[in-house]
């Protein structure tokens, strides 16, 4: 998203629907102007398929009751309380905003070029946290979605009307691993507690579980890590993490600057070489209570339940 505040409209998403095959932006303002025509006019179906310059059946189809997919997404949003979407306190912005760390984390959106739409999911390894999401869905969004097991994991299924939404705000679209990103500059200028609630996503997704030394006194460095491929590492390290060291240091977090791993290569199938990126949240008491006071990882269950026992044992 070029723009650094965040102030997605009803128009501007709709210019993110397809325009070949099926002229979805097209279909959506003559919609609209057919469902306006039959509102405050005595036109009948024919005479507004004229008026509009659009088949009689596709009119009649939309009067009947039957929107085109476009505004279908849109209306879809708005029933979520997320179109216009802007910075706001709202529980659907908060879960917008938290999700939007799950998609940075273990999320992906790609585009499904055969019927011009987009896939969007998000990843669980445990089926409590997927169900936690689902829960949160329902709550914040009044969406119900279902969870689905494969490849060891458990998926969430999200529409494409919340995939273009994201990609809208700032997500990238395809493998994450192929692909130097930044985070969007609007999420720099939320408010601390908002900025909290995106690091609470991320976290929960792609972050080492909080635990206490053996000491029980003191806490293990938690480490967030992401990878990329061999040949854009350095410049994802110095582009997405860093910008994510950054939002850490703004909230007075102690972090590492990211650091590529070199000694911890990952190899596909394909021969494709990723290394991890690493930024970690230092241990020292004063700072770890901080974080874990503001960052309850909420989609990871077990550090979940962790962090009042250490916050007990930190004080």
């Amino acid at each position: 998203m070029a723009n650094e505040e965040l102030f997605i409209t009803r128009e501007k998403l709709l210019f993110f629907y397809s325009t070949s095959k099926v002229n979805q932006q097209l279909n959506a303002l003559n919609y609209y102007k057919a469902i306006k025509l039959k509102k405050y006019t005595d036109y009948n179906c024919r005479q507004i398929a004229e008026k509009i310059d659009m088949p009689y059946s596709a009119v009649y189809y939309w009067l009947q009751g039957f929107a085109p997919k476009s505004v279908k997404g849109l209306n879809e949003l708005e029933a979520m309380n997320l179109l216009p979407l802007k910075i706001n306190n709202s529980s659907s912005f908060l879960h917008f905003i938290c999700t939007f760390g799950i998609r940075f984390a273990d999320g992906c959106i790609y585009e499904q070029k055969r019927n011009n739409s987009f896939t969007f999911y998000l990843c669980f390894g445990d089926k409590l946290n997927a169900q936690n999401f689902v829960y949160d869905c329902e709550k914040h969004w009044s969406r119900s979605f279902s969870i689905n097991f494969g490849s060891n994991a458990y998926y969430v299924y999200l529409p494409a009307s919340l995939a273009r939404l994201y990609i809208v705000a700032g997500s990238p679209i395809g493998d994450k691993t192929d692909q130097v990103f930044q985070l969007p500059a609007w999420i720099h200028k939320l408010s601390d507690s908002l900025k909290f609630e995106f690091l609470n996503g991320l976290f929960s997704g792609d972050a080492s579980t909080p635990k206490l030394k053996p000491s029980g006194v003191a806490s293990e460095t938690i480490k967030l890590s992401l990878s990329a491929e061999k040949a854009i590492v350095e410049e994802f390290s110095q582009s997405f993490m860093l910008d994510i060291w950054k939002l850490l240091d703004g909230l007075s977090i102690d972090a590492s600057k990211p650091k590529v791993q070199y000694n911890q290569p990952r190899i596909a199938k394909d021969g494709r070489v990723t290394y991890p990126v690493t930024v970690n949240i230092r241990s020292n008491r004063k700072n770890m209570v901080k974080f874990l006071n503001n960052v309850n990882y909420r989609y990871n269950h077990k550090g979940n339940a962790r962090i009042p026992i250490m916050l007990e044992s930190l004080k």
